[in-house]
C-alpha cells in the first residue's frame, strides 16, 4: 500500500470521463461453502484465510460486494504485481489491432538490442504468450532463484545501474526455440514493455493512460513504478485502487472500447498442449495468452494474477467479476487456487 513512499513511479491521473459504479449489495457474508478439506467456510473466513486486503465482486457491472481489510480504504492504491502483465498484454493486442505493432515480427525488429540475447529469434507473439524460450528460474520459494536477482535489478545499483533493460541484455541462454514451450517468466513482460515503448514512441505510462486508464473511467490516482533508469516496470508496476481495478476489468468484460480482434485474440487462449506440459498444468485444461490466464471453461473465464494474492477473475459469459488485493505470506497463487475456485463456484450458485 506504500510503494510510492519506497520507490519512484509515474502517475496515472483520473480520467476526464469518470465511470460511476452502481452498488447493489448481495448477502455474501451469509454465503458458506466447503473448502478443499470438506470443512465449511464462510465468505468472510475465506477472505481472512487468503489474507485479503480488498475485494470487489461485480455482477453485470454492478458492485454486489466490497470489503477492505489491513488498513486498506476505497481510496488506497495497492500494488497489483503481475496483474500488471495482463493489462500490458491487452495494450499490446490493441496496438497489434491498430497496426502499430506486428505480432508476427521479430521483437528485435523493434528492439535491436535483443539481437545478441536469448530473445533474438522470438516474435512479439512469442513474448506475449511466453513461448520465447529464454532460460529463467521463476521459483519464488527458492531464495537463490533468478527471479529474485532480476527483481532486485529494478532498484538495486548492486545489480545494475540501467534497470530492467540492462538486465534483459544479460539473458543469453535458451531452454527451447521460440514456440517450443510455455514458461511463465517475469522478464519477458519487461521485454514486451520495451517493445511497446519503441513501437509507439511513447512512455508506457502515457500510453496506458491514453488507451486504458482514461477510457475505463478510472477515478483515482494510480501509478506505475519505474526502475533505476526511469523506465516503467511493465511486468509488475501497476498500482491502483480496488475500484479502478474493477473499472479496468469491466473494460475487458464489456469490450466496447477494445478492438474486437484484440479481445478475441485473448479469449481464444494459447497453446493448451504447451501449457499442459508446463509447471502450471495443475490449472487444468487452461492456457496462457497475451499475458492472461485463460480457463477454457463453460464461462469463458480469464484471469490476471499477481504474487501475494492479487487476482482479477472475469467470467465473460456470466457477467461475474472478482477483483482482489492481498498480502499473503507465500508468493505463488498456486497455494490458494483451489480455495478461490471453490469460492467462485459457490458465488455463481448463489447468484444464479
Amino acid at each position: 500500500q506504500h510503494t510510492r513512499e519506497l520507490v519512484p513511479s509515474r502517475a496515472l491521473r483520473p480520467s476526464p470521463s469518470p465511470r460511476a459504479l452502481a452498488v447493489r449489495t448481495a448477502p455474501l457474508d451469509q454465503l458458506c461453502f466447503d473448502d478443499e478439506a470438506g470443512e465449511p467456510v464462510t465468505w468472510a473466513e475465506f477472505e481472512i484465510r487468503t489474507y485479503c486486503d480488498a475485494m470487489i465482486i461485480l455482477k453485470h457491472g454492478v458492485i454486489i460486494h466490497e470489503s477492505y481489510r489491513n488498513g486498506m480504504t476505497p481510496a488506497t492504491p495497492h500494488h497489483s504485481f503481475s496483474v500488471s502483465k495482463s493489462f500490458v498484454g491487452l495494450l499490446v493486442e490493441m496496438l497489434i489491432a491498430d497496426g502499430t505493432l506486428d505480432g508476427s515480427a521479430p521483437a528485435a525488429a523493434y528492439v535491436p538490442e535483443f539481437a545478441q540475447t536469448a530473445f533474438a529469434a522470438a516474435s512479439v507473439r512469442d513474448l506475449l504468450d511466453m513461448t520465447d524460450g529464454a532460460a529463467f528460474d521463476e521459483d519464488y520459494a527458492n531464495p537463490d532463484a533468478m527471479v529474485h536477482r532480476y527483481s532486485a535489478s529494478y532498484w538495486s545499483p548492486a545489480q545494475t545501474n540501467g534497470g530492467a533493460r540492462e538486465a534483459l541484455l544479460q539473458f543469453t541462454q535458451s531452454d527451447h526455440p521460440p514456440g517450443g514451450g510455455f514458461s511463465y517468466r517475469t522478464p519477458v513482460a519487461d521485454a514486451l514493455g520495451w517493445v511497446i515503448a519503441r513501437a509507439s514512441g511513447q512512455r508506457l505510462a502515457d500510453l496506458f493512460a491514453q488507451r486504458l486508464w482514461h477510457p475505463a473511467g478510472c477515478c483515482d490516482d494510480g501509478h506505475i513504478l519505474v526502475d533505476l533508469a526511469g523506465d516503467e516496470i511493465a511486468a509488475s508496476g501497476l498500482n491502483a485502487t480496488a475500484r479502478d481495478m474493477a473499472r479496468l476489468a469491466l473494460m475487458v468484460a464489456e469490450g466496447d472500447q477494445i478492438p474486437s480482434p484484440a479481445r478475441a485474440s485473448i479469449l481464444a487462449g494459447g497453446n493448451r498442449e504447451l501449457f499442459a506440459a508446463s509447471h502450471y498444468a495443475q490449472r487444468a485444461a487452461g492456457s496462457y495468452r497475451s499475458q492472461w490466464w485463460v480457463s477454457h471453461d463453460a464461462r469463458s473465464s480469464i484471469s490476471a494474477l499477481g504474487v501475494f494474492g492479487q487476482r482479477v477473475v472475469i467470467d465473460m459469459d456470466t457477467g461475474l467479476t472478482m477483483v482482489r488485493f492481498g498480502s499473503h505470506p507465500l508468493a505463488s497463487n498456486l497455494h490458494t487456487d483451489g480455495l478461490h475456485r471453490l469460492a467462485m463456484d459457490a458465488l455463481r450458485r448463489l447468484l444464479t
